[in-house]
C-alpha cells in the first residue's frame, strides 16, 4: 500500500483573524496617509485664502496712494462699509511766477486774480498718454466734499467744470521742456497750493464690503456723485469682485492732521470650508494738497 499523504490547510478562523490583521494594519497604513494629505490641503487653503485677502489690499492700497488727497469718503452699508476716493491720472506743479527762458509771456504764469486759460506746468507730465480732454483740473483741494464741488458749479474755485474741456502741448522738448495747459473756458481758481500742486482727475472709485454677500466689490470709472454712492444701481457700471470668500469687513478712516498724514484701516475675514483668515492693512494716505 502507499502511505497517505496529510494536507494542511488554513481553518476559517484562521483566515477571519487574517482579514481582520490586515484591515487593521491598512486602516493604521491609511491613517499614516491621510492625516499628511488633509494637512496639506488646509495648508493649501489657508495660503490661497492668505493670497487672495493679501492681493485685494494691494489693490485698495494701490488706488488709495493713486486718490486725489482729502478725497477719502467712507459711509456704513448694512453690515459692511463702502470706501471711495477720487482717482487721478497725472500731477505736476504749476508755474507761478516767470523764471528760466519763461520770462516775459503772463499765459506761462497761472492767474489766481482772475480766470484764466492758459498756463505752464514746471517740467513736463510723468504720463502724457494718460491725458484726456476730460479730464478734470484740481488745485489745492481741501474742501469737506469734493464731490459736492465737482457735481455743483464749483463756487470756491477748486476743480474746473465739467463744460470745461483741457488742452496739452509740450513746450521746448528737451531740458526747458514744460507742458502747456489750455482751459476751453475761462476759471479761476481762488486757492494757492503751497506747493505749486496740480491734479488731473478723470472719475471716482468705490470698494463695497458686503459681508453678507460674501463678496467686496470694486467700481471703477464713473462719475462724480454728491452722496456717496453705495448700491449698483448707484454707479452705472459693472463691478469687479475682488473677494469672494469674504465673512467680515471693515473700513475706518483717521484724517490727517498737522504732525502726521492719514490713516485708512481695512479688516477682512475670508473663510472656506472652516478655515477663516484675518487680515489687518493700514494704509498711509497722503493728503497734502
Amino acid at each position: 500500500m502507499k502511505p497517505r499523504r496529510l494536507q494542511n490547510g488554513f481553518s476559517l478562523v484562521e483566515l477571519i483573524v487574517v482579514v481582520v490583521l490586515l484591515g487593521i494594519l491598512a486602516s493604521g497604513a491609511g491613517l499614516l496617509i491621510t492625516n499628511p494629505i488633509e494637512a496639506y490641503q488646509a495648508q493649501v487653503r489657508r495660503q490661497q485664502l492668505v493670497d487672495q485677502g493679501e492681493m485685494a489690499l494691494r489693490q485698495i492700497a494701490r488706488d488709495v496712494r493713486r486718490a486725489l488727497p482729502n478725497s477719502i469718503r467712507i459711509t456704513a452699508v448694512g453690515a459692511g462699509s463702502a470706501l471711495e476716493m477720487v482717482n487721478t491720472v497725472d500731477g505736476a506743479r504749476y508755474r507761478d511766477e516767470f523764471g528760466g527762458i519763461y520770462v516775459a509771456d503772463p499765459d506761462f504764469v497761472l492767474d489766481f486774480a482772475s480766470a484764466d486759460t492758459v498756463f505752464n506746468l514746471l517740467g513736463p507730465l510723468s504720463n502724457p498718454a494718460a491725458f484726456s480732454a476730460n479730464n478734470r483740473l484740481v488745485i489745492y483741494n481741501t474742501s469737506a466734499n469734493i464731490y459736492a464741488e465737482a457735481v455743483d458749479v464749483d463756487n470756491q474755485g477748486i476743480i474746473t467744470n465739467a463744460a470745461t474741456t483741457l488742452g496739452f502741448a509740450a513746450l521746448n522738448p528737451g531740458v526747458n521742456q514744460e507742458d502747456q495747459i489750455t482751459l476751453s473756458a475761462p476759471f479761476q481758481f481762488t486757492q494757492q497750493s503751497p506747493g505749486q500742486r496740480a491734479f488731473f482727475v478723470d472719475s471716482s472709485t468705490s470698494y463695497i464690503c458686503d459681508p453678507a454677500g460674501n463678496q467686496i466689490q470694486r467700481y471703477a470709472g464713473y462719475g462724480f456723485r454728491a452722496s456717496q454712492p453705495t448700491t449698483a444701481a448707484d454707479f452705472g457700471v459693472a463691478p469687479g469682485k475682488v473677494i469672494s470668500e469674504l465673512s467680515g469687513c471693515s473700513f475706518s478712516y483717521s484724517a490727517g492732521t498737522a504732525q502726521r498724514g492719514g490713516i485708512l484701516t481695512v479688516e477682512i475675514s475670508i473663510s472656506d470650508s472652516g478655515e477663516t483668515i484675518n487680515l489687518l492693512h493700514q494704509i498711509h494716505v497722503v493728503n497734502v494738497p
